[in-house]
């Protein structure tokens, strides 16, 4: 079964499948995807969460052994298998085989990034797709402002086409910067019609220290103009995987782009083959020529280590030292931090 992230509310409102397979090139869209089938599965009796991180030096037999093993807390459990690219030939045979005989009492929930349409055709994703789901996260691409109207319009908010066009040229693309500024609006002005007025207070450009704002100091190299937007943030009440996001969604833009100057050797190239709008493109000129693609992987990883460890139980406080420090490695602060932590 094909879902889209729109239709994912309306399925899991009738049924909920053994396997699904997450993935596309909307991080927002992922996560709220995520969220939405851990939701659900909660609903229906699954109160534990195993997550296995597929980097170097992961053995395939541990989902096996996952997918096999008794819990003594919990007779449903959700099992979460997340990859920056592909399984491999070993990973692709246990997704294949889990896929054949899945078990009544495991979620299991198969998280990747991007995947090009070989990728998607392979068998390992058509085994997922036909025992579960896909759930494919595409980029919104032309359609941003009628996906900015629909955002808009479940927090009950009324907007002109005015405020709705200056909102969409603000965020730039960003379903993020969007949904985040979105809600705000929400808080800011409920029940009151949205005007131009109402959008230029409330998502001003000039003072606001926003996730948008942390990843172009990010991509820019900026260091401590990054450190003082974190803090900031950290200081207004913001939480960790809120930023996460933001940051996530542009290292795998910078990914992109890295590989394809690494291919083409032309910085202007390289970003626009990866449709990065042009209002943005400017910090990303900059990260090409500083960095190396295995950089951005690394971050990648440790992306998703500081995501367990800001929704574990007393992880929040080493969440925000470890965002801390992958901020400062992406600037070019912190050299090592790729060797050393990894």
């Amino acid at each position: 079964m094909k879902l889209k992230p729109s239709d994912l509310a309306t399925h899991l409102a009738k049924q909920l499948l053994p396997i699904y397979v997450v993935a596309g090139d909307e991080p927002l869209l992922i996560q709220e995807s995520l969220d939405a089938l851990r939701t659900a599965a909660r609903k229906r009796g699954y109160s534990e969460r195993e997550v296995l991180d597929v980097e170097k030096g992961f053995e395939w037999h541990q989902l096996t052994d996952a997918c096999n093993s008794l819990s003594l807390f919990a007779s449903q459990r959700i099992i979460e298998v997340r990859m920056a690219g592909t399984p491999g030939t070993d990973g692709a045979a246990v997704l294949q085989q889990i896929a054949e005989r899945p078990s009544p009492d495991i979620l299991l929930i198969v998280v990747c990034g991007a995947l090009e349409t070989k990728q998607r055709n392979a068998a390992w994703f058509g085994a997922l797709e036909t025992a579960g789901a896909s759930v494919y996260a595409w980029p919104i691409g032309d359609q941003f402002e009628d996906w900015l109207a629909g955002r808009l319009r479940s927090h009950g908010l009324k907007v002109d086409d005015d405020a709705l066009r200056l909102l969409a040229e603000r965020t730039e693309g960003n379903a993020l910067a969007a949904a985040q500024d979105a809600a705000k609006l929400a808080l800011l002005f409920p029940g009151t019609p949205i005007g131009v007025e109402q959008v230029r207070e409330a998502v001003a450009d000039s003072a606001r220290f926003d996730a948008f704002d942390l990843t172009e100091r990010m991509l820019s190299g900026d260091g401590p103009g990054a450190v003082r937007s974190l803090a900031r943030l950290r200081e207004e009440g913001v939480e960790v995987p809120e930023l996460l996001g933001a940051v996530i969604w542009s290292l795998r833009q910078w990914a992109d782009a890295q590989a394809l100057f690494a291919r083409e050797g032309d910085v202007q190239r390289a970003i626009d083959a990866a449709r990065i709008p042009r209002p943005r493109q400017a910090p990303y000129q900059k990260a090409l020529r500083r960095t190396r693609l295995p950089q951005i992987y690394g971050w990648l990883r440790k992306a998703a280590v500081i995501d367990q460890l800001a929704k574990s139980t007393g992880g929040k406080e080493q969440a925000w030292e470890e965002l801390l420090t992958l901020v400062m490695a992406a600037t070019g602060a912190a050299p090592r931090f790729l060797v050393s932590r990894a």
